[in-house]
């Protein structure tokens, strides 16, 4: 199954063909048979919706038996219903149909257009973030790498303990240890806190923290942000030695031995969010706040200068709201989640294509929520003159 990304983006928005239809479609993530059979049923009722919208149109024939095929050879294909994200793209013409896991919950969407609707996506895109998250422990630390879909091992291997890594016989450290602290005139057994001796197995762990940092050092791209997971005492242990230039500063913690990456990625991810996204989405609400206090004439506030500004090139951030945070999504979820939401048809006809002309522009689109949009708009921008 295809993932979105900067790529699969930038070929939807130069498909040429016409008529388009696109889904937007909500999934249960979970592969129980009930759930299979609700997301095969919702499935089946966005298509018969595009079908229905495609009879109005004359030029609709070729894409509709795109469609029925495409349904055809997906609706009872079981190994493509047992792993879902929150949603699912479907991008379709005449001569293609594309279909791409989201990361994201989404409201039910069809449209029917001369070009897709892709302005939710396009904020998305422009807001991923790759990452990394070290499981720190004693014993088996992991490194994960990670993006808006999930966590997956990274290619780098660590020692299994201290004692692998630094070639510790541990029954020879034991004795060790024993006779330093039962030498004649010794009072140093172990660190008292008061300016005895540093326990040899605090070195050790040191000295096996330095190992890791250097492996990673080696093995990772030095521009993606790092996550510590781990004991409070050690994560702070390996920060301060640690030569990674972008270790993000909340860590999550807890011992993380043996977590399953599902379990690990949603706190991660929420920390990327916080500490890198969200203070891009605040700077651009601030700075829209500025220009239109100052100098007006760079801010566009409704729709038919939003539109003008678009089509001369001088949007640099397009503001929109296309998302909401609630629990009533098909998964039944206690906490909020942030789920894609959509107006009208002709508004969202206009939003798409003015997201599109920005990004092609190269200009950013920014997805926030309704209460953080300024003056309580759906749309604004900021520009460039």
């Amino acid at each position: 199954m295809n993932q979105i990304d900067s790529n699969a983006l930038e070929q939807l928005l130069n498909a040429q063909s016409q008529p388009a239809i696109t889904m937007y479609i909500p999934m249960l993530t979970s592969a129980a048979p009930p759930h299979m059979s609700e997301n095969q049923i919702r499935f089946k009722n966005l298509f018969h919706r595009a079908y229905e919208m495609l009879s109005q149109r004359q030029d609709g024939a070729g894409l509709t038996r795109q469609l029925r095929d495409f349904y055809k050879q997906h609706h009872n294909e079981p190994a493509f219903w047992e792993h879902q994200t929150p949603a699912l793209l479907v991008c379709a013409t005449a001569e293609s149909v594309q279909m791409f896991q989201l990361p994201i919950d989404t409201e039910e969407y069809v449209a029917l257009d001369d070009s897709f609707h892709l302005a939710p996506v396009i904020s998305l895109v422009d807001d991923q973030r790759d990452f990394y998250v070290l499981a720190l422990a004693q014993h088996d630390p992991v490194l994960y790498q990670g993006d808006m879909y999930g966590l997956r091992p990274a290619d780098v291997h660590f020692p299994s303990d201290a004692h692998q890594a630094l070639n510790i016989d541990e029954p020879n450290q034991q004795t060790e240890n024993q006779g330093s602290a039962t030498a004649p005139g010794s009072n140093s057994a172990g660190f008292n806190g008061r300016g005895g001796s540093r326990d040899p197995r605090d070195e050790d762990r040191q000295r096996f923290f330095r190992i890791i940092n250097k492996i990673i050092s080696a093995n990772v791209d030095r521009k993606r942000p790092l996550i510590l997971a781990g004991v409070d005492t050690e994560v702070t242990e390996f920060r301060e030695l640690s030569t990674h230039p972008l270790i993000l500063n909340a860590s999550l913690s807890g011992n993380y031995k043996d977590v399953k990456p599902d379990n690990l990625f949603r706190a991660a991810y929420a920390v990327v969010w916080k500490e890198l996204v969200v203070p891009e989405h605040q700077s651009a609400i601030e700075d829209y706040g500025r220009l239109h206090g100052a100098q007006p004439e760079r801010t566009a506030s409704d729709m038919k200068s939003v539109e003008k500004a678009a089509n001369q090139g001088r949007v640099e951030k397009l503001l929109t709201s296309m998302t909401r945070q609630t629990t009533d999504t098909v998964q039944d979820n206690v906490a909020s989640v942030s789920r894609l939401t959509f107006p009208d048809a002709t508004t969202s006809q206009l939003m798409n294509a003015l997201a599109t002309k920005v990004y092609q522009m190269k200009g950013r689109v920014f997805n926030l929520l309704p209460d953080e949009m300024p003056q309580g708009k759906l749309m604004v921008a900021h520009l460039r003159y």
